[in-house]
């Protein structure tokens, strides 16, 4: 499976930026990017299980499988 991966632009305050370079440092993860992808992917992850799970008036837990799946799609 080939991922396409964009291009975007982001304002962030320099704090955020300094608690990146950090984690970067202690090689937590390889670059700026993926922190900022996985902390997105983590967010849409959170997000999208709250919702679908208040929807279905079903427990997280239940859904978890299906939203792995879904968010797999998009990325």
């Amino acid at each position: 499976m080939v991922i396409k991966i964009k291009l975007i632009s982001v304002n962030l305050p320099e704090s955020y930026l300094k608690v990146l370079e950090i984690l970067v440092v202690e090689g937590k993860f390889p670059n700026r990017s993926e922190a900022i992808r996985v902390g997105i992917r983590d967010l849409i992850r959170t997000e999208y299980l709250i919702e679908e799970s208040v929807k279905r008036n079903m427990s997280p837990s239940l859904i978890q499988s299906d939203i792995e799946n879904e968010i797999q799609e998009i990325i």
